[in-house]
Order: C-alpha cells, then structure tokens, then sequence
C-alpha cells in the first residue's frame, strides 16, 4: 500500500491517500520534471475571437501516420483548456482532470456545467511517475520524462469527447506550437502554451526551468515572484477597450492585519492595519516580458495567533463581488494586496488582492467575476488532523494580459511552521 499525506485546507477537505488502483510505470533513468499550461486566453476582446479555439493537445515526440500528421505522442495531454487561476503543486483531482467541468458566478449560481473531457493542466492527475519531494517542497504536479531533446507540439482542438487520436486529419493538421526543448536530468521545467502576439495569431512556448529547487527559503518567510507573460500590446490595449500589464511593471506590497480593537462594537465597519514596513512598499520592477529568471522576495510570516480568534480560524473574504471591502469584505486573515503600475505611470493599473479562500476560487468562472483581481491567500492554513496551522509558501504570479495565474508551491508538513 502507498500512502500519501495531504493537508484538510480550511472548510474543505482533499485526501489523497489510499491503495494504489494501477501499476506504476518504470522508473525513468535521469529524468527531467515538467508540467505543462495552456495560457491561451479565450476571446479576451471583440477582435480577438476568432484566434485559434483554445483548447489543445500537447504532444511530446510525437508519432505520424501515413500521412506526415501527428497522431499521438510518447506523452500525450489531450483536452487542454485555459488553466485555472490558481494551481498547487500537488495535483487536486476536481481542478485537473474531470468529465464535467462546473464554474459559478459571484452570487454562488452555476453558470456553465461542461461535460466535455477537461484538463486544466498536465499531467493534473494522469497516471505517470511524478517529481519527488526537491529542496523541502511537494513537486507531485510535476510529471518525470526522460531528459535530453524532445519535440514539443501544440494543437488546437475542438471541444469534443473525441480522443486526439480519432480526431480528422484536417484537425490534426491544426498546430499552433512546434519546437525542441533540451532538459536537463534532476531540472523542473514549467512549459506554457502562450499568445505571443493576438493581433497576427502567433504564439509560442515559454519554458522555465524552475530556481527555487535550487534556492534557500527561510521557513518563516513568505515569498512571492512576478513574471509577466502577456504577449505583444493588442491594437485594442493601446486604444483603451481592454486592460494589459505594461511591460515593466512596478510592484508595491501592503500587508493587511485585521484591526480587531479598532472595529471592535463597530458593526459593519472593518478596516485593517498595515503591517509595520508594508504600507505601500516599494517590491520591484519587471524590466521584460517572458523572463525565465524570476526573483523571489520575502514577505513576514506573522506568528500563528495572527490567524485565529479565540481559538477559531479567521475568516477569509466574503465571495468574489464587485462590492469590495464592504462588511467583512475581505474577511478577518491577514492578507496581502499589491498595486502593479506602469514603470512610467503612477496611477496604479491594477490592483491584486490575496485574500481569497482556495477551497473555493477556482469554482469561479473568470469572465463573470472580477476573480482575475483576486488570488488565495499567500499563507496556506491546514489542518494536519489535531490542530489547525499556517503554513508559508513560494508563490509564483504569472500576469498574462489582464489576469494573473496562481502557482503556490508548498513545503511539506512534516515539521511544524517556525512563527
């Protein structure tokens, strides 16, 4: 029997533990580590939605028919869609790989139930041999390939319970992507199908070859990096119809602390305290756009009594409305929120906010709420089966066009958290 430990996160529970129901592969002799995105955004403005369907097929070393057309591959991940805004890394079986694929609105009402094949990421949950534990942290999203020089391709797809396989030849004849990768043996890549440039329908593949294997944490820090990964200015961005990251970006951090005797007997009225030093403070500046180099800086870990009241885990923000910081808008957890600003404007073009529950954010459909805006909260809370913890993390924000994507990679729990 293998078994797996996995945290209950706040109000919900993910278990991952069991017997293993299949036979496990082979191991691979130096292998590499990858996971794989489909970044491709879904008709981000009226001129835009004719580009290529995003949904894809990613294919490494593919095989072809009698015809020269690629059919399947030595790894396959079929039925791509756009990704979640928010990813771990480990997998999650309802936010990777579903037949049957429901989002919500901000009042909580179902807004779409796809019941096509869906997978937001790979390998999400395929049955493959993954990463093992690198540098302190759970890597299990990862997927291990033989390293050395693959061919890579992306193909759009219809949305279509029709493997890859059996779909036309006209449609299997529709790649976007097509280039090498070389990776090297013990290396964790992250690969993203990308829109380089909407307006002439180019895209490309972002490789990154990840540091923070590699890189020294301290336990009671949380760390946070940017990398800007949306593609050329869309003639609609430079007239004003839509919103783009600029292409550097500066980064100021607040740190939000719940004023509990300040809003005390006031009802409705909640507003917080910036942590000392993290009022508005100076983070950084992306200089480009598709860096494969991110940096990552730290942010405090508060003591554990900063996450609980008389016992009880604060609240995380109330649903992804419009309305703000309104009663107990943005719960009682401290949060962080950052203001990204054109390097040449200082009216802040975006606001980001971290303060949302992860049990729930990814049931929200994107392009009917203002959930591009939000993330989850940077500190993980966990319930290791007797006491409720918070745990930090290493955050990667990924800012492509006018939303940003979530990978929040976490240690793993054996010991408990220094603060």
């Amino acid at each position: 029997m293998k078994k797996y430990i996995i945290p209950v996160i706040l109000g919900g529970v993910m278990i991952l533990a069991g017997c293993k129901k299949y036979a496990e592969g082979p191991l691979v002799p130096k292998a590499a580590y990858i996971r794989v995105f489909n970044d491709m955004p879904q008709g981000i403005d009226p001129l835009h939605t004719g580009q290529p369907n995003p949904f894809l097929t990613f294919l490494m070393d593919p095989h072809t028919d009698a015809q020269g057309v690629a059919d399947t591959g030595a790894i396959v991940g079929d039925f791509m869609a756009t990704r979640e805004l928010y990813s771990l890394s480990y997998p999650i079986n309802e936010a990777n790989n579903s037949i049957g694929h429901t989002t919500v609105d901000e009042r909580g009402q179902i807004v779409q139930v796809d019941l096509t094949p869906v997978n937001m990421e790979y390998p999400g949950n395929a049955h493959v041999l993954t990463a093992p534990a690198i540098n302190g942290f759970d890597l299990s999203a990862w997927a291990a390939v033989p390293s050395g020089k693959h061919r890579i391709l992306f193909v759009s797809r219809p949305k279509s319970n029709l493997y890859f396989s059996q779909l036309s030849v006209a449609i299997r004849q529709r790649v976007l992507i097509d280039t090498v990768v070389d990776l090297q043996p013990g290396e964790v890549y992250t690969m993203e199908a990308v829109s380089r440039d909407l307006d002439n329908g180019q895209y490309g593949l972002y490789i990154r070859r990840e540091a923070f294997t590699h890189q020294a944490f301290e336990e009671n820090k949380l760390y946070v990096g940017f990398v800007n990964l949306s593609g050329a200015e869309p003639l609609t961005s430079k007239y004003g119809f839509t919103n783009r990251f600029s292409d550097r970006t500066t980064i100021y951090a607040t740190y939000n602390i719940y004023d509990d005797i300040g809003n005390m007997g006031q009802a409705g009225n909640v507003a917080y305290i910036p942590y000392p030093g993290y009022n508005q403070a100076y983070y950084t500046t992306l200089q480009t756009r598709m860096d494969t180099s991110i940096a990552y800086l730290s942010l405090p870990m508060l003591p554990q009594s900063s996450f609980f009241l008389q016992d009880s885990v604060r609240s995380y923000m109330n649903g992804l409305t419009s309305a703000g910081g309104g009663s107990l808008g943005y719960g009682t957890l401290p949060h962080v929120f950052f203001n990204l600003h054109d390097a040449n404007n200082v009216t802040p073009d975006f606001t980001l906010r971290c303060s949302a529950d992860p049990r729930t954010f990814n049931r929200y459909d994107p392009y009917v709420t203002i959930a591009p805006l939000y993330t989850p909260n940077l500190n993980l809370l966990v319930n290791t089966g007797s006491k409720w913890q918070a745990y930090s993390t290493v955050n990667i924000m990924e800012m492509v066009y006018d939303r940003v994507y979530m990978m929040q990679i976490q240690r793993g729990f054996n010991e408990l958290p220094k603060n």
